[in-house]
C-alpha cells in the first residue's frame, strides 16, 4: 500500500505541472488588458507603473509562469502565492482566513450525506418496485437534475421567509470552532446557522449517494451468499445488515474521495448565492474582478483537491474490500 501511495504520489507531479500551465495560459491569455484595471484616471502614471511592475505584469510570459511556479510551491512564505489585486494582502493569507468556512460547509455536508443516504438507498433497495422504491427514486432523480444555483434560491427564499427568525444570518460550526460574526453560542444557536447552506449542498449529494447505494444494494441482494444467508433461516435483519449492507458498501466508500472535490465546486455556487464567506465566493469574487493571483491560486487548489480525492477513493478501496491488491 505504502509504495502504491508513493507512486501515485509521484505521478501526480506532471499532472498538476501540466494543470499549472494550462491555468495559467488561461488566466494570462484571457481577452482583454490585465493592467487595465490598474489604469484609473484618479491614479498617477507613476503609481500605476510601479504596481505593473510590482506584480510582474510587465514581463513576458515565460519568464513570469517561471517565476510563478517557482514561488508558488515555496507555500511557507507568506508572498509564494502572489498579492491580489483587490485587497494587496498575500493570497495565502487570504486562502488560510476563508479555509476554515470552506471546510465547515463542506464537510457538515458531506455528514448530512452520509447520515441520510446510505438509509434512503438501502430502504429503496429492500422496498423494490413499491411505492416507496418508486418516490425514492423519483425524488433522488430530481435532486440531482436540478441546477444547483436554482436549489440555492429556491432554499434562500423559503429561509428568507420562514426560518429568518432562526438562522440570522450569522454562521458557525461547533466541530470547527465559532465565528458568527457576533459571539458565541451554544450548540443548536451555532448549529443553526448552517442549515440553509449545508442543506443546499447536500440535496444534490444525497439524491446521488441514494442512488449509488441502491444499485450496489440492489446487486449484493441477488448475490448467492445472500440466497444461501435466507435459506439457512436467518433473521432479515441479520441477512441485510450483516451479508448485504457490509458488502454493498465497498464500492460507495469509494464516494466520499470522489465527492471532495464536487463539495468544493459545489461550495462556489453555495456560497456566493447565500453570501458565505468561504473559498468558493473568493474565487467568483477573483474572476468577476480579474483578480488573477487568487484564481490560479484558487485553481491549483482545486486540482490538487481532485488529485487527492482520486487518491483517497483508490485508498479506501483497498482497505475495505481485501480482494484488491495494491
Amino acid at each position: 500500500m505504502a509504495s502504491y501511495i508513493l507512486r501515485r504520489t509521484l505521478q501526480a507531479i506532471p499532472i498538476l505541472f501540466g494543470i499549472s500551465i494550462i491555468v495559467f495560459a488561461i488566466v494570462n491569455l484571457a481577452p482583454g488588458d490585465v493592467t487595465a484595471r490598474f489604469r484609473v484616471p484618479r491614479v498617477p502614471p507613476a503609481q500605476i507603473a510601479a504596481l505593473i511592475e510590482a506584480y510582474g505584469l510587465n514581463e513576458p510570459l515565460i519568464p513570469r509562469y517561471i517565476a510563478w511556479i517557482t514561488t508558488f510551491v515555496q507555500v511557507w512564505r507568506p508572498e509564494a502565492w502572489g498579492y491580489g489585486f483587490l485587497n494587496g494582502q498575500p493570497v495565502i493569507n487570504t486562502f488560510l482566513e476563508r479555509l476554515p468556512a470552506t471546510l465547515r460547509l463542506t464537510m457538515s455536508a458531506l455528514f448530512i450525506t452520509i447520515l441520510f443516504a446510505i438509509p434512503i438507498g438501502v430502504l429503496a433497495a429492500v422496498k423494490q418496485y413499491s411505492w416507496t422504491d418508486k418516490i425514492i427514486t423519483t425524488m433522488a432523480t430530481i435532486g440531482f437534475a436540478i441546477p444547483s444555483f436554482l436549489l440555492g434560491l429556491y432554499i434562500l427564499y423559503f429561509g428568507g421567509y420562514v426560518l429568518k427568525d432562526v438562522t440570522g444570518g450569522a454562521i458557525g460550526f461547533p466541530l470547527f470552532g465559532s465565528d458568527r460574526l457576533g459571539g458565541d453560542g451554544n450548540f443548536l444557536d451555532i448549529a443553526w446557522y448552517l442549515i440553509l447552506p449545508v442543506t443546499s449542498l447536500a440535496i444534490q449529494q444525497i439524491a446521488a449517494w441514494a442512488r449509488y447505494m441502491r444499485s450496489s444494494m440492489l446487486e449484493v441482494l441477488h448475490q448467492d451468499y445472500v440466497r444461501t444467508a435466507k435459506a439457512k433461516g436467518l433473521p432479515r435483519g441479520r441477512v441485510l445488515g450483516k451479508h448485504a449492507l457490509r458488502n454493498a458498501l465497498i464500492p460507495v466508500v469509494t464516494l466520499l474521495g470522489l465527492s471532495v472535490p464536487g463539495l468544493i465546486a459545489g461550495a462556489a455556487i453555495t456560497e456566493t448565492i447565500f453570501s458565505y464567506p468561504g473559498l468558493g465566493s473568493m474565487f467568483v469574487e477573483a474572476v468577476g474582478n480579474r483578480d488573477y493571483p487568487v484564481v490560479q491560486a484558487l485553481t491549483m487548489v482545486g486540482g490538487l483537491t481532485v488529485i487527492l480525492g482520486n487518491l483517497l477513493a483508490d485508498v479506501l478501496y483497498g482497505v475495505v474490500d481485501p480482494r484488491i491488491k495494491y
